[in-house]
């Protein structure tokens, strides 16, 4: 009985690393210089929180906002998730308008990503 439950959690094992290691898009075509070999950037030294376009970038949202200043600039969010992961609170912000999609990232309060996604017309 034993040996049967190795085997099937074994066989289990082996899918899910097969599923989790395939790609799932066949005609993706990436350049090896172009992907990362190193672990991720701490949050500390991740890059300008905007990615802004046209006449929006007075209104950009930049790395280091606060909550208040995020409602102050767009209004009160239309969905806000809130989670914390070991001593860490994020937070995600979102606003949807007619023009775009507005979403920022918060960590412990400071804003670590944003971006305006225009709509299209």
């Amino acid at each position: 009985m034993l040996n049967r439950m190795r085997l099937i959690f074994t066989g289990l094992f082996l899918s899910m690393a097969l599923i989790a290691c395939s790609n799932e898009s066949d005609n993706a075509v990436t350049d090896s210089s172009e992907t990362e070999t190193t672990a991720p950037a701490a949050v500390e030294s991740a890059p300008e929180a905007t990615e802004a376009t046209g006449d929006e970038s007075a209104n950009a949202i930049q790395a280091g906002m606060t909550r208040d200043e995020l409602i102050s600039a767009y209004g009160e969010p239309d969905i806000a998730q809130e989670r914390t992961l070991d001593q860490m609170n994020m937070e995600t912000l979102e606003w949807h308008n007619d023009d775009a999609l507005i979403i920022a990232q918060l960590l412990d309060g400071k804003v670590t990503y944003g971006r305006i996604v225009p709509k299209s017309e």
